[in-house]
């Protein structure tokens, strides 16, 4: 995606000039254009879906400090305060996608992205993440074993689905075998894992199987196991950090642990 020509100063509220603010909050607003524009290195697919989650991201964190979304807000500040310290997370991906790309707090279960689509409208960088917003949707976390892995590409079966992957290998070193959870997002005919993957041996496959398979109960019963694990990944975000945290006093969440989020306090 090409860098916006949009100067700095454009992002300030309600276009007002650089006059009508303090030296501080100038100071702030440069910052955060320059977070947003800088060069990102790596293949370009990730590059775009990295720069596209920063404008996300800025839009979200917004959102939570003006209090937009009450659930939304409820929902950062909680899992700020339980993962987003953890070193388990220090990739500032995993924890912050799910909150802005999977959690559904809007009256008609809409989520963080749903929301950013709607606001870029008015702007003139909508055309250029629209790619992004409709892979960002479509994506959640999965259960993907490694079937064979070279420096250059990763090959990946997906747990209940059988779904097989060929990644972009952004990984530097993991275990014949070995079971990722991770989401993927492509760019074209490449798949790129978004975030540092959290890994299990492969001898653990059948206890995280039976693992998941005792938590489905938590979803609707469409009758095809597949199905109910692709809607339990996608809302089970809390859950599963979790599991991988650091922090071995941390309890493990209910699987629709998101719902605490939606209720009033």
């Amino acid at each position: 995606m090409a860098k916006p020509k949009t100067p700095w100063h454009a992002l300030l509220p309600g276009g007002m000039k650089p006059a009508a603010y303090s030296l501080d909050e100038l100071r702030a607003a440069k910052q955060a254009h320059g977070f947003l524009t800088e060069k990102i290195s790596g293949p370009e697919g990730i590059a775009y879906f990295i720069r596209s989650f920063r404008y996300l991201l800025f839009f979200g964190i917004a959102c939570v400090a003006e209090d937009k979304y009450p659930p939304l807000t409820r929902c950062w500040r909680d899992l700020e305060k339980l993962f987003m310290h953890d070193p388990a997370f220090d990739d500032d991906l995993f924890v912050q996608s799910w909150i802005l790309f999977d959690f559904p707090f809007g009256s008609a279960r809409q989520t963080a992205l749903d929301y950013f689509e709607e606001f870029l409208k008015q702007t003139d960088v909508g055309p250029q993440l629209q790619p992004f917003i409709k892979e960002a949707r479509r994506s959640r976390l999965g259960l993907h074993q490694d079937v064979m892995h070279t420096k250059k590409v990763a090959k990946l079966r997906e747990l209940f689905t059988g779904n097989v992957t060929s990644a972009v290998q952004s990984v530097e070193e993991y275990g014949k075998g070995e079971i990722l959870l991770i989401r993927t997002l492509a760019y074209g005919d490449e798949v790129f894992m978004f975030g540092d993957p959290k890994g299990f041996p492969k001898e653990a496959k059948s206890q995280i199987e039976e693992m998941v398979e005792d938590k489905l109960v938590y979803f609707d019963d469409d009758g095809s196991t597949a199905a109910q694990y692709e809607v339990f990944m996608k809302l089970a975000g809390p859950y599963w950090m979790s599991c991988v945290t650091k922090n071995d006093a941390m309890p493990i969440l209910a699987p629709d642990h998101y719902l605490t989020y939606l209720k009033r306090r």
